[in-house]
């Protein structure tokens, strides 16, 4: 012991050694296990957000390190799992889970194993081309396609005391938004310097989202508005930026409860097309391959009842997410409650409500969209409770060709028709700044981040 040491009393030594506000603050967000909210646009009309851009990550010295990408939102692809199991009574019951792509969680990993699942089967069964097209049709229709979304943190301009907010956009309408986004800033450049016109700190423009239905079919369009003035973010509206988890943080989360899902899913889907692929070596290499990556205190687990370790993961956030994925789907095909699919969606509702506990009372008089905003006011209710956070929205994709090219997430294709944007949400993928207005977000109907 040091002549300090033992200069110093027993209360000194404690006194030393307390916990600040800061460090309390940060560890509790953190450790937080409640989800950012999504900004969702349930109704039609238009919607104004406020863009922020990517804060940087701060060092122990409370220096700002460079950043690896620069602009205002990040890639993800995602996709939600359908996994039929059995509750305590001998029930057939769904099971909805939230995936993202592994290799945006694990940049270096290399290797996804729903990626290896559609390799192997394309090999395989390469002779039955109405089989690998059933595998590689949207998961809508029942396939195995990634959602393409770009996903940016949002103020909402007409709630802006919410606070911050994810707004996913389907990829083509984020091409949309960039496209108005860089005419935008090249009339203002030939005035002199100007900075991101939607994200900068202090001359960003708003960002209108105007949602139209029309024969069941609903699209998004995108407007910047230069006429209004610049917005300039508030030091509490920066400060809640730099202590929120960034956009990959976020979005990117995969753990040992999403390879679980996605083996019992891909086993399903085995028996549901009568194939044979998750027996093979390769698809065995490459579970072992993520298993490994994952960290080593990842205890979470994945069960068909939804009685997880990670609980919160499998019924609460990730559970409503998939729930509101599957309404956007509907929705953007034009199916209403009264159909087929919509039912199905309406009795996994009241599963999810009954399996929950949620305090929300089922009625007929009550429309899916009603359901789903009542459970995530419950929810939501829960998470104020830990971390008063907004949550973020999606929208609805249609069919075809909303994504990125498969293998080169940083290249993208040309813009095919608006989709789902939102949700949320985890790695940085591209170098590409963001640049193009416009917005769009089915949350807001919905309570904020209510539904992805």
């Amino acid at each position: 012991m040091t002549e300090q040491e033992k200069n110093l009393s027993v209360f000194d030594i404690f006194s030393q050694a307390q916990e600040t506000f800061e460090e309390a603050k940060k560890k509790s967000a953190s450790e937080s296990g409640s989800r950012t909210k999504h900004f969702r646009m349930t109704a039609d009309g238009t919607y104004s957000v406020r863009i922020l851009p990517l804060a940087p990550v701060i060092d122990q010295d409370g220096k700002a390190l460079p950043m690896e990408r620069k602009g205002y939102e990040y890639p993800i692809k995602d996709m939600v799992l359908k996994i039929m199991g059995k509750d305590n009574k001998g029930k057939e019951k769904p099971v909805y889970v939230n995936i993202c792509n592994a290799n945006y969680a694990f940049p270096d990993l290399k290797c996804d194993l729903v990626d290896e699942y559609v390799s192997v089967a394309s090999e395989k069964y390469s002779d039955d081309e109405a089989l690998i097209k059933k595998i590689k049709e949207s998961s809508f229709n029942g396939g195995l396609k990634w959602n393409s979304n770009r996903c940016m943190y949002i103020l909402d301009a007409d709630k802006r005391a919410d606070g911050m907010q994810i707004l996913g956009l389907s990829y083509s309408q984020y091409k949309d938004l960039e496209d108005r986004k860089i005419k935008l800033w090249e009339k203002l450049l030939k005035k002199g310097k100007a900075p991101c016109p939607i994200s900068s700190i202090e001359n960003a423009y708003l960002v209108e989202i105007t949602r139209k239905t029309e024969k069941k079919k609903t699209e998004y369009s995108f407007n910047i508005d230069a006429v209004s003035d610049t917005d300039i973010l508030s030091d509490d509206e920066l400060q809640s930026l730099l202590d929120a988890p960034r956009l990959p943080e976020a979005l990117y989360r995969y753990t040992r409860f999403h390879l679980e899902a996605t083996i019992a899913f891909l086993k399903q889907f085995d028996e549901k097309l009568q194939i044979d692929v998750m027996s093979e070596e390769r698809i065995a290499n490459c579970i072992d391959k993520i298993k490994m990556t994952l960290p080593a205190d990842d205890n979470s687990h994945f069960t068909f009842d939804g009685s997880a370790s990670d609980a919160v993961t499998q019924t609460g956030g990730n559970g409503i997410d998939a729930l509101w994925d599957a309404f956007d789907r509907l929705e953007e095909n034009g199916l209403d409650d009264k159909s087929e699919e919509g039912q199905d969606l309406r009795a996994d509702i009241k599963e999810f409500i009954e399996v929950n506990d949620l305090e929300v009372v089922f009625s007929r008089k009550k429309t899916n969209l009603d359901l789903l905003k009542e459970i995530e006011d419950v929810l939501g209710e829960d998470d104020g409770q830990q971390d008063n956070q907004p949550a973020p929205a999606a929208e609805p994709e249609p069919e075809g060709s909303d994504e990125e090219p498969e293998n080169e997430p940083e290249q993208e294709p040309e813009p095919e028709r608006p989709s789902r944007s939102a949700r949320g949400r985890r790695n940085e993928d591209t170098n590409e700044p963001a640049e193009r207005p416009g917005r769009t977000d089915r949350r807001s109907a919905r309570p904020e981040r209510k539904r992805r």
